[in-house]
């Protein structure tokens, strides 16, 4: 028998015909390529295969396994709140130093609460020139601790900074008592805040906040007027906490704690 080389022509199969092998190796090739496109297709369809099984009342149900649900991420917001008050007002005193200072130490570091105090109440002021006349609820004082008041704010715009003075010069009985909490708070500013809650700078501010008031829908009767995401809330005037936590949402987990306790 003749040995097979590498060079050798004849088949390494003698009996099998090189037209048959050409055959075979096609139906090979098509196999594996149809078994290829089964393959990629089941893969690509697994996800949306519905399945169906028994419920617990026994009717069919159907459903996809290994479908993972959308994760929908919660939408938080912040609480606008505007306080419109006056400085030598009883209630208003009474609502800084039982509900507002309470609200604020509790949920300033969600740093979540957009807070405005517009100090101004019932008074009125009219224009004269360059300048205004005011005249407050409860007399002249009330008219310079208000615009002390607006003062600070208006120079320190932020109320992490104002909030402490501001409640410090509320209920104050004179200006001297109110500049008292502007030594504590900003020494170095005692000039200047003195000068504008004096002068027509305090006034034209206090004017300001007039307008802020007098824009109001409906119109206040009643000191303080407490806003909460643009509309009145009276409720707040009793527990302002409780009113701006479920402002909330989602309710953060000091609302959530706090809120459980007013119920026990």
């Amino acid at each position: 028998m003749k040995k097979l080389t590498r060079d050798t022509q004849e088949p390494l199969l003698p009996h099998i015909r090189p037209l048959t092998k050409n055959k075979i190796r096609k139906y090979l090739y098509a196999a594996i390529f149809i078994i290829a496109i089964y393959l990629l297709s089941r893969s690509l369809n697994n996800n949306n295969i519905i399945q169906t099984g028994i419920g617990r009342n026994g009717d069919f149900i159907e459903f996809q396994p290994n479908v993972l649900a959308p994760v929908v991420e919660p939408v938080v917001n912040n609480v606008k709140l505007d306080i419109y008050m006056e400085a030598q007002c009883p209630d208003t005193s009474r609502f800084f130093r039982q509900q507002l200072k309470k609200a604020w130490d509790l949920l300033i570091r969600l740093n979540r609460i957009e807070l405005n105090v517009i100090p101004f109440g019932k008074a009125r002021c009219t224009e004269r020139g360059n300048d205004f006349e005011c005249q407050c609820q409860h007399g002249p004082t009330e008219c310079e601790i208000n615009q002390l008041m607006n003062c600070v704010i208006d120079r320190y715009g932020f109320p992490h900074t104002y909030l402490p003075a501001v409640l410090c010069m509320q209920g104050k009985y004179s200006l001297e008592e109110a500049m008292k909490c502007v030594t504590e708070h900003f020494p170095v500013e005692y000039n200047r805040m003195r000068e504008c809650a004096s002068g027509p700078r305090g006034r034209r501010l206090l004017a300001l906040s007039g307008q802020k008031t007098a824009s109001l829908t409906p119109a206040i009767d009643f000191i303080p007027w407490i806003v909460i995401n643009g509309a009145r809330n009276s409720d707040a005037l009793y527990d302002l906490t409780q009113n701006t936590c479920e402002a909330m949402q989602p309710i953060p987990q000091v609302c959530r704690e706090y809120l459980s306790s007013i119920q026990k």
